[in-house]
């Protein structure tokens, strides 16, 4: 401060002839006191943001609060920048400033056009983004087939108040010019009733995803274009070592035959070992993980739960699509009537295989690698999640040239079930190729476009067998404030863990007469409740057995 004012006193001094050392001493202290009133202020209330976080931190520690919100709680007292000086105050908004003052050019594309010229945009020319959106929107091709040429479809769905939005390539929500990277930046409209893709350059083409955390400390999860068609991308630093643990115990005694189909059912094109997670931490992280990678708010409705899968010698999934035909439930058409049904994959491998195991493409013809032979028999894309036994065969060999991914530890696959506009892609046929060496561990989430319907809303449940009448359906829910564990009495000193409870949570499940069950409390190990089936009181029912606080 006392530089500040001493070099605007010397400043004087040298030019008396021009103004009085006075008027100038005093109209540096007055800048100073402006300066050191709205850094004094900001201060103050970061610190008030802060003190009430943590304020409120202890008192959901005391009331027993999930630990999920205690960490968003942590979170929100960690990320309040505080300004320690006013120079650091000054600078900061300094740089804010310049966001704004200097103006950024760009382009704007269609949803997932990394290729196309675009139409150039300037901030200079805009009074906001929601002008710029209305009107890129009006002018592209691919929006107006999107609407079916129809005026009134065309006004709601360029309507940023009623979901459309502009996106950086790394899939971050563009709010104001001040999100736009750098000039020349690339900038992808999505209108009302699409969701982002990642857009598609030359195969190669890394991205680094600008929306999400990876869980590894001083990474960034980064994406590589595999091929144009499907829209396929490897992932790196997407999960960590310590997930993959905690997902592999928690599933281990999980396991059952895998399923195919919506309404569920066994099949010889799909021979694995299938577990679903949605309540662990682990699988709790990953799915809103894949959420933020998507550029999508996390909705529970909008996603399946984590499928752990485990593929032992020979077994394998034969090609098919992720998404489900008209057969499977009414409003299978993403683009009709909000229609809804499986967007995107994220395919996560939990486990090293010594030979075989990969994910297929057998459709995809611009990977690097392939030699432009014949894969698949003429029209096998005209028939969507069709493929001859044979071909299916030949794409898993490793002496063809078909796409396959590597089966590392760690690593992942992104992959779209739709095109960037709401078309079911037949080429996304994919499968699991028979393990030749070794065991193979995977997961993975489906993210669908809308919510996804009710299982009761089923249409193919004629397709699978008959319901097992000796079953009993049981559902525990978590009535206290803390989380609970669920175990199998087994006749094991330390029984089988099921599942993870959250409190006001339920956990459901298929069991029989005379399984028991053991609840514990999650921190103190407590056993607070049990529970045997019983076919006089609960077959044939819809059992809620309440674990009371």
């Amino acid at each position: 401060m006392q530089t500040l004012a001493g070099a605007a006193v010397l400043s004087c001094e040298q030019e008396k002839a021009k103004r009085t050392c006075d008027d100038e001493e005093d109209e540096a202290l007055k800048e100073l006191q402006e300066m050191s009133k709205a850094w004094l202020t900001s201060t103050l209330t970061r610190l008030a943001t802060v003190a009430a976080s943590v304020l409120i931190l202890v008192v959901a520690i005391a009331i027993g609060m999930s630990e999920e919100i205690q960490n968003d709680l942590k979170n929100i007292a960690r990320e309040v920048p505080l300004p320690r000086t006013l120079a650091s105050y000054d600078q900061h908004h300094a740089e804010q400033d310049d966001q704004v003052k200097f103006p950024v050019d760009f382009t704007v594309h269609f949803n997932g056009d990394g290729l196309g010229d675009g139409m150039s945009a300037s901030s200079r020319d805009w009074t906001g983004i929601d002008p710029l959106i209305r009107a890129a929107c009006d002018e592209m091709e691919e929006v107006l087939e999107f609407a079916s040429y129809d005026n009134e479809t065309m006004a709601r769905i360029c309507e940023p108040t009623r979901g459309a939005r502009l996106f950086t390539p790394g899939g971050k929500r563009v709010r104001s010019f001040a999100d736009v990277p750098a000039n020349g930046t690339r900038i992808y409209l999505v209108p009302q009733g699409l969701q982002f893709v990642f857009p598609l350059g030359k195969v190669g083409t890394e991205i680094v995803a600008t929306n999400v955390v990876s869980p590894l400390a001083d990474k960034v999860v980064k994406l590589r274009q595999l091929t144009e068609s499907p829209r396929v991308f490897s992932l790196e630093n997407f999960i960590s070592d310590e997930e993959i643990d905690a997902i592999l115990k928690h599933n281990a005694d999980l396991v059952k035959p895998s399923e195919v189909g919506f309404s569920g059912w066994r099949d010889s094109t799909r021979t694995s070992s299938t577990a679903w997670d949605m309540h662990s931490s682990a699988s709790r992280a990953v799915r809103r993980r894949s959420f933020d990678l998507l550029g999508m708010d996390f909705d529970n409705d909008m996603a399946d739960a984590l499928q752990v899968l485990r593929y032992n010698l020979s077994e394998w999934y034969k090609p098919h699509l992720d998404s489900f035909d008209k057969k499977a439930y009414d409003g299978t058409v993403p683009k009709v009537e909000n229609g809804t049904n499986r967007f995107a994959t994220i395919f996560l491998y939990l486990s090293d295989v010594e030979e075989g195991g990969h994910t297929v493409f057998p459709l995809s013809t611009t990977h690097e690698g392939y030699n432009g032979e014949k894969i698949v028999h003429d029209g096998t894309v005209r028939s969507p999640g069709y493929i001859a036994d044979k071909d299916a065969r030949w794409a898993c060999n490793t002496s063809s040239t078909a796409l396959r991914s590597g089966t590392r530890r760690g690593s992942a696959l992104l992959f779209y079930s739709q095109t960037a506009d709401g078309e079911i892609d037949p080429y996304s046929l994919h499968g699991g190729c028979p393990v030749v060496k070794g065991i193979k561990y995977s997961a993975n989430v489906w993210v669908w476009n809308r919510p996804k319907p009710s299982k009761s809303d089923a249409k193919d449940a004629g397709a699978r067998p008959a319901p097992d009448l000796n079953s009993i359906q049981m559902h525990f829910h978590n009535r206290r404030a803390g989380k609970v564990n669920l175990f199998w009495d087994d006749g094991t000193e330390d029984m089988i863990f099921q599942a993870e409870i959250l409190p006001g949570e339920m956990q459901s499940m298929t069991t029989y007469h005379g399984h028991s069950f053991v609840v514990r409390d999650a921190d103190s190990k407590e056993t607070l409740h049990a529970f045997t089936a019983n076919d006089k009181l609960h077959k044939g029912k819809q059992h809620v057995e309440a674990i009371e606080a």
